[in-house]
């Protein structure tokens, strides 16, 4: 049986409206989006097509970009980074579409790719040789350090863009751990994930990559990435090489026909804004439009940030009541780990993430609660604190979130909703 797809509060009411006139009987087997899960390759958005036999294949127009974000934005595809995309596929926690877009080699055209991303409230993973740094039509440290800050995910590419497989062992690992070394140093982030130049991969290239500590590893080789897949083998994770003028079909027969609409990016983050706190608005709002995005089923209430000269705090406020589709705990802490993951991709300095559920409190007996925002008559059900290295250790979204408070019913068959 597939998996129940998970909507938005809005968007929910109005569908389960419009679904409550046909039984289920006569619905057909078809109606229900499959789960998709698949990682998207590029390597130029520029209108501007650099020499070599094939720079102009590999260069997408801006406009061709920017109508591809928007496109998967309006069918309800989550644009994620690769870690995300592997821990969700692995933990079998993709329930509608979720598509990370990567950017091979650093060149410098990856900050108009930037701001396009931006526009539409989206992420990507950029893997960058780090030898090519400051070089003609590459990026400079200062701009992978703005990218990186910026919300992507920056990953190691080898030093020089080289064939690992014609290197002997300790050539192959200094290539693979000066990379990384060079990028965390500009960006002050984690660099754990890894591409392999030009696809060039091996059982042993595979191995020395693992054994430097990288998280996985993404190849040339196109396919969808599935939870088996995810679980077997993380340092052979397939890609769809997205190309000028056929890129577009290409990530319509990937995705196909989902049955849920997505909502643009600017409504997003206007339901966004207006659950947000503390000292650092847009960060709030990133954080707030990667989580609706997602269309989890427990509502988002609040987003905190609390930022200081160089640390960043968290703090998710979900509700324990109107949840959109029938949750156990399990499904519930896996979750609120999605959650808490996307907010650490959301900038490299978010230390903390705290995560709570509260059900509102009747100010008198008998009275009737209405509302989620009840404050502070409101008790708290679950909650969950998880610093960025703590994420980073954990082999599973379960792990990761550690101890965790549940009030006693809540969640349990006979409690409310």
């Amino acid at each position: 049986m597939p998996a129940p797809t998970r909507w938005s509060g809005a968007l929910a009411v109005a569908l389960a409206m419009s679904a409550g006139a046909t039984s289920a009987q006569t619905q057909p087997a078809s109606s229900a989006p499959r789960p998709v899960a698949a990682i998207l390759m590029y390597h130029h958005v520029s209108d501007y097509v650099a020499s070599g036999p094939y720079a102009r294949a590999l260069t997408v127009q801006p406009s061709e970009f920017a109508r591809q974000l928007a496109w998967l934005r309006t069918n309800g595809c989550d644009t994620v980074t690769v870690n995300t995309i592997v821990a969700d596929a692995r933990a079998n926690a993709i329930r509608g579409c979720e598509i990370a877009i990567t950017f091979d080699d650093g060149y410098d055209d990856a900050l108009a790719a930037a701001g396009a991303l931006e526009s539409e409230a989206d992420t990507a993973t950029l893997y960058v040789s780090s030898g090519l740094v400051g070089t003609p039509g590459h990026l400079t440290r200062a701009q992978v350090r703005t990218l990186s800050f910026g919300g992507l995910q920056i990953g190691a590419h080898t030093i020089n863009h080289v064939d690992l497989t014609t290197l002997t062992s300790p050539v192959s690992l200094h290539e693979i751990e000066g990379s990384r070394a060079a990028l965390q140093s500009w960006s002050s982030s984690a660099v754990d994930t890894f591409a392999y130049p030009a696809g060039k991969y091996d059982t042993h290239t595979e191995a020395l990559v693992s054994g430097a500590g990288f998280r996985n590893a993404v190849t040339t080789q196109p396919g969808d990435l599935t939870p088996a897949l995810a679980a077997a083998d993380a340092f052979a994770l397939p890609r769809y090489r997205v190309e000028r003028d056929t890129g577009s079909a290409l990530i319509k027969r990937i995705v196909g026909a989902q049955s849920r609409r997505g909502i643009s990016a600017s409504e997003l983050r206007s339901i966004a804004r207006q659950r947000v706190e503390g000292n650092d608005a847009a960060l709030g709002e990133r954080i707030g439009a990667a989580v609706l995005n997602a269309s989890y089923p427990e509502p988002l209430l609040k987003v905190r940030v609390l930022r200081s000269a160089d640390t960043t705090f968290v703090g998710l406020m979900l509700s324990g009541v109107k949840l959109h589709e029938h949750v156990d705990r399990a499904t519930f802490a896996n979750d609120v780990g999605g959650m808490i993951v996307r907010a650490f991709d959301a900038r490299p300095d978010v230390a903390e993430v705290d995560v709570w559920a509260v059900r509102p409190l009747a100010v008198q007996p008998a009275a009737t609660v209405s509302g989620d925002y009840a404050v502070p008559t409101s008790r708290t059900v679950f909650s969950a604190a998880v610093t960025r290295a703590q994420a980073q250790a954990a082999a599973s979204r379960t792990q990761m979130l550690g101890k965790m408070y549940w009030e006693q019913d809540f969640l349990k068959d006979d409690s409310p909703r």
